[in-house]
């Protein structure tokens, strides 16, 4: 395989009609608020918020998202391919953090690389288990290094909503009468 080629240029050629479909796909995320979506995941927020019916509350701090009723969501992804075990929080978690925690839902989205598997929300009241662990932790620290929320306890604790059971689709919005 030598530069420029016919293997190379048959490279390039696919490259450049991928590409063109990877430009759709940004000015789709810039249209929900994303500016680039190989950036923080941008390409993955995209998708879990058209898939969530939400939109992306915009700067790095606060909430993530907003859902249609006005509701604002913390978001969390996961990639199961790698050796994490949980879904990332805040380097500093503090009884200041935890409390801000304890005012919205969350979001948890589970891929295979760049392949959405499930998502599942869960309300703060549903978490409540982690944060008094973490508050009986806190008594002996100052802060905690982004303690992680286990896959498990998401699976076995949260609401699934993707993939959306066309039967039955649960809309994000209804999680408080769910309970």
């Amino acid at each position: 395989m030598g530069f420029l080629d016919s293997e190379h240029k048959q490279r390039i050629a696919q490259l450049e009609i991928l590409w063109d479909n990877l430009k759709d796909l940004a000015t789709l995320a810039k249209a929900h608020g994303i500016s680039d979506i190989f950036q923080d995941n941008g390409a993955k927020i995209l998708q879990q918020l058209i898939y969530l019916n939400m939109c992306l509350l915009p700067g790095r701090e606060g909430n993530d998202s907003k859902s249609e009723s006005g509701i604002e969501w913390e978001m969390k992804s996961i990639n199961l391919e790698t050796s994490a075990s949980g879904f990332s929080t805040n380097h500093h978690i503090n009884h200041v953090i935890i409390a801000k925690y304890r005012k919205v839902p969350w979001t948890f989205a589970m891929y295979s690389g760049i392949n959405l598997l499930e998502i599942y929300i869960m309300t703060a009241e549903m978490l409540e288990p982690l944060y008094c662990h973490w508050e009986e932790k806190l008594k002996t620290m100052t802060h905690l290094n982004n303690p992680k929320i286990p896959v498990k306890f998401v699976r076995q604790n949260g609401i699934k909503v993707y993939p959306i059971d066309m039967s039955a689709p649960f809309n994000p919005d209804d999680i408080y009468q769910a309970k």
